[in-house]
């Protein structure tokens, strides 16, 4: 009896078995994922493609980084072509790498479906209304104690037939969260569990269910049709784990292939340089042999010489003791001449004591001629100081001489004429007769005519004497002059070696007149060209000089060849002839040279004293304003 209520039992359960697998079969339970990976939700593939097909949802979330369960749930909305959206919301940081395929594989594949918020779920909460979202897929690992958290804020944006999907519910190790929450959602909401890849919840949060899905909840009703439900699934997610193993396996053999491809290469390489090595052997086997016949005929051609050098070892020790005999009377005269080179040493000796008093009294001599010649160095300054001082008073003769020359040529003109009026007079007397009167009138105008030329004469020495006393005067200021400029100029210089500033190029010898009765090829002093008029150049910065020099060089008055040309010294120095307008900019134009034979920097100082005080380039200042104001700029 007990067997037939058995039997009648389980034909019960069979006829409510297979009621509830028709109301739940589905052609895309069996559909494959096109992308696996290994993931928590690739066994529940099959599953989450049948809940999309029973829910059809307008809009699915997926809270944290998942490719397998985002992609899946992609395919499942493109093979139904249902109008909805897949978000999936979570940071790029927290899984960097399958965080960049999933974005690459989406935009690829799913570009109209799949929408991915770079932000962490608290945060995106705000984008989502209330009731709008169907399918909650939480994307959370075991472990996750924010679980709860999740939940309460996300629950309220379900819709009527929002359903969530839990993870990870099948296990318990310590530490696990996951099943905790969702046995505290068994109590408020329809729910439904499988048990196989860790475990998957489904929790049916909206009240208004599809028919589909309700008849999933309904199976619970029934232990042995929750069971067949959860079996079928499980082997379709085995089908799905399988495949990727397969995938696997075959990448494997792939490389395993690759890599016994590459060994069997290097396999041949190897008996290629065996047979290489095998040719080489036998080729030093016969070397060997040969070097064997070389050597026995060798060591019968050494028996021979070790023959012929013993022979030649008695001749040689014969030859050694006569070298003996004559060491010992070799040796014997080098002693002697060891004797004699000690004495030689010792006169030798004495003779360098002597050499170094002589040295010592030739090197007082040097500095007593030293000395000397110091001496005659200042005789020699004093005497060119002399010279100098003897042409300068020459000179003064020479004017001196010429002025008396002169005024002597002038005193025989007017005796020359003195002459002729008294030979006029005497004249008068022999050949004319005329009255008294007019003799004594003739005396009167020629003793006038002698008071004015003696009186002309005095003049002109009165005016020699004071021409003398300016000359004398001039030559002291002008020495005085001389030597202030002088002491200037020794000063500039000094400053300017303090510096460490070249300042060969700003000197050069002055060309003045050769006066009358001085020689054409005197030394004449070297004063610099800079006026001391013009103010110094106000401090200039590196960028407004190179802007300055730029408007130099593209003036028309500015000609660097002619300038070059025009100014040998400039041209002679590598430096400043390296950039002519700089010379110009920053030396040449307050020392009065021209930029070009258009315009004059001599002139333009001197004509405007507001250039000069100031201190800008003269070329500069016409460049910018003087042109404007249509000032001269050559005489």
């Amino acid at each position: 009896m007990s067997q037939q209520h058995q039997v009648a039992d389980n034909a019960q359960q069979e006829v409510a078995i297979k009621p509830s697998l028709n109301t739940l079969a589905q052609g895309s339970m069996f559909w494959q994922p096109d992308f696996r990976c290994a993931s928590p939700w690739l066994e529940h593939a099959p599953f989450i493609f049948w809940l999309v097909e029973a829910l059809r949802p307008r809009q699915s979330v997926g809270l944290g980084i998942d490719a397998m369960s985002h992609l899946t749930l992609c395919q499942a909305v493109s093979r139904l072509k249902l109008d909805a959206h897949c978000y999936l919301i979570g940071e790029s940081a927290d899984n960097p790498q399958e965080g960049e395929l999933l974005d690459e594989l989406a935009a690829e594949q799913y570009p109209t479906i799949s929408q991915w918020l770079n932000t962490s779920p608290t945060r995106a909460i705000q984008q989502f209304d209330e009731g709008s979202i169907d399918l909650l897929v939480l994307n959370v690992t075991p472990q996750d104690d924010s679980i709860d958290y999740l939940l309460d804020r996300w629950l309220s944006r379900l819709s009527a037939q929002g359903v969530v999907l839990l993870p990870g519910v099948a296990r318990r190790e310590p530490g696990c969260q996951v099943f905790r929450a969702f046995e505290a959602l068994q109590a408020q909401y329809p729910h439904f569990a499988f048990h196989h890849g860790n475990g998957l919840g489904v929790i049916a949060v909206g009240q208004q269910q599809t028919t589909l899905l309700h008849n999933l909840l309904a199976s619970l009703e029934s232990t042995a049709s929750s069971r067949v439900v959860q079996d079928i699934f499980a082997r379709l997610g085995r089908s799905c784990r399988d495949k990727l193993t397969a995938q696997e396996q075959r990448a494997l053999v792939q490389q395993l292939e690759e890599r016994v491809t590459g060994q069997t290469e290097q396999l041949e390489q190897v008996e290629q340089q065996r047979a290489t090595l095998d040719e080489q052997l036998a080729a030093s086997k016969d070397d060997a042999d040969k070097l064997k016949k070389r050597l026995e005929s060798q060591e019968e051609r050494f028996a021979h010489e070790r023959g012929r050098l013993a022979e030649r070892v008695s001749s040689l020790e014969e030859f050694n003791q006569e070298l003996k005999h004559e060491l010992m009377r070799q040796r014997n005269q080098s002693e002697q001449r060891e004797a004699e080179r000690r004495e030689q040493a010792a006169a030798l000796k004495s003779a360098e004591q002597a050499l170094q008093k002589a040295s010592a009294d030739i090197a007082q001599l040097e500095q007593q001629l030293k000395a000397n010649d110091e001496q005659l160095k200042e005789k020699a300054q004093q005497i060119k100081a002399l010279q100098q001082e003897s042409n300068t008073r020459f000179e003064e003769l020479a004017k001196l001489t010429n002025l008396l020359e002169t005024s002597e040529q002038t005193l025989s003109t007017e005796r020359q004429e003195t002459a002729r009026l008294a030979k006029q007079v005497e004249q008068l007397k022999v050949d004319l007769k005329r009255p008294s009167e007019e003799a004594e009138a003739l005396k009167r105008q020629l003793a006038q005519q002698r008071q004015e030329a003696k009186v002309f004469a005095d003049e002109r020495f009165r005016e020699l004497a004071i021409l003398t006393e300016l000359l004398e005067k001039k030559d002291t200021d002008t020495q005085q002059e001389i030597d202030r400029q002088t002491r200037e100029l020794a000063a500039l210089a000094a400053l300017l070696d303090e510096r460490g500033i070249d300042y060969s190029s700003v000197i050069r010898p002055i060309t003045t007149p050769v006066a009358e009765g001085v020689e054409p090829n005197a030394p004449i002093t070297a004063q610099p060209l800079v006026n001391s008029v013009v103010k110094k150049a106000p401090p200039l910065t590196k960028r407004s000089i190179k802007r300055q020099i730029a408007l130099i060089e593209t003036s028309r008055f500015f000609n660097a060849n002619w300038y070059l040309g025009q100014y040998p010294d400039i041209a002679q120095d590598p430096k400043m002839s390296a950039n002519p307008a700089r010379h110009y900019l920053l030396m040449g134009g307050f020392e009065g040279r021209n930029p070009g034979p258009e315009f004059d920097s001599a002139f333009y100082l001197a004509n405007h004293q507001d250039v000069v005080q100031s201190g800008i380039n003269p070329l500069v200042h016409y460049l910018k304003f003087g042109e404007k104001e249509q000032r001269a700029i050559k005489a």
